[in-house]
């Protein structure tokens, strides 16, 4: 839960605004999650619904008011397992907007990968990449930038009723903003600045490597166990979660950083990274098209390098407080330097 504004005691009203003149019976602050989020059970004329309800208190309004309508997209276009959304709010007089309301959804939530075996963990990246296959074949935008809703954009929606906001020219462009955000988080940290010089350098080595107009497709950019709801024996993914601040690029580039999330970010030559990349492309060519040539394994280490520079530039953020930081730490610098060019 979040250092948030909103008290438990003001969850019924928001709920009310989206669903009319119902009970909550229930309201628990969920533990985790950059937003407010409230397990919440309401009574319908049909018995009790479990719902939960996530608000707006860290991430930019823009990015926020997005997230249930590309829910809404993917839950029309696609196959992949995400909340039923029941309805949004994007401002509001007197409650603090914007929020919306979604189903509960199945599954349980894992660690990581540590908290699955082998055979399991193949299974969630299989399911990962037939999950990014049929995400990535359901529309294709038009250009590289942030999606957002209506209401947030000057133009008019393209897509299934998103806009795409900062259009870059073409995708070295928009990786390049990307990575550079990244970068100047990691010069001005202190704890990995001293690498700040040769990342620069190898990000412009392998901006030469990507294609300049590749297909702009939605992509997750964050298919990790902290977003999946799955069965912790078996591995199958029953939710995918988070499709808040999405933007459009390269299909490959959630691939890479799909490998980086479900591996636990181990070394290049680690069994079970080898586990997760052989599962998550044959997925993947389950449900899309995927040529694994000389080409593809020179984009893919382009990628890994470009999303190994998130856990250096959010450190704090995402590791800061575990008792085994200092050798997450020499984990992730260590990686990164294997992947310069």
């Amino acid at each position: 839960m979040t250092d948030t504004s909103l008290e438990t005691e003001r969850v019924p009203r928001l709920i009310r605004e989206i669903l009319g003149d119902r009970t909550v019976t229930n309201v628990v602050p969920a533990d985790e999650g950059t937003d407010d989020v409230f397990f919440v059970t309401v009574e319908m004329p049909d018995g009790d619904r479990y719902c939960v309800l996530k608000s707006r208190s860290f991430v930019d309004p823009p990015s926020f008011r997005v997230e249930p309508r590309i829910l809404d997209f993917v839950n029309r276009r696609t196959e992949v397992p995400v909340p039923a959304v029941l309805g949004y709010v994007d401002d509001h007089d007197s409650l603090p907007a914007p929020f919306f309301l979604m189903e509960r959804a199945p599954g349980e939530q894992v660690s990581g990968p540590e908290s699955l075996t082998d055979r399991a963990l193949e299974r969630t990246a299989h399911d990962a990449g037939r999950h990014l296959g049929e995400l990535h074949s359901a529309a294709t935008f038009d250009g590289y930038g942030w999606l957002r809703a209506g209401v947030d954009a000057d133009s008019e929606p393209t897509v299934g009723g998103l806009s795409i906001t900062d259009l870059e020219p073409d995708w070295p462009s928009r990786l390049r903003s990307y990575a550079e955000g990244n970068l100047a988080r990691i010069e001005d940290s202190g704890r990995f600045s001293d690498l700040t010089d040769d990342l620069r350098a190898g990000l412009d080595h392998y901006l030469e490597v990507v294609p300049s107009d590749p297909a702009p497709v939605l992509l997750h950019d964050d298919y990790r166990f902290g977003n999946l709801l799955v069965d912790p024996d078996t591995g199958t993914v029953r939710t995918v979660l988070d499709w808040g601040n999405q933007f459009t690029g390269h299909c490959e580039f959630d691939l890479a950083t799909t490998e980086h999330y479900l591996c636990g970010r181990r070394p290049l030559d680690d069994e079970r990274r080898n586990i997760v990349h052989e599962a998550l492309l044959s997925g993947y060519a389950q449900t899309d098209e995927l040529t694994r040539d000389d080409e593809f394994r020179r984009r893919q280490r382009a990628y890994r390098f470009i999303g190994q520079l998130s856990p250096l530039a959010w450190f704090d953020l995402w590791y800061g407080g575990r008792d085994d930081s200092d050798e997450i730490e020499t984990r992730q610098k260590e990686l990164a330097l294997s992947l310069l060019p």
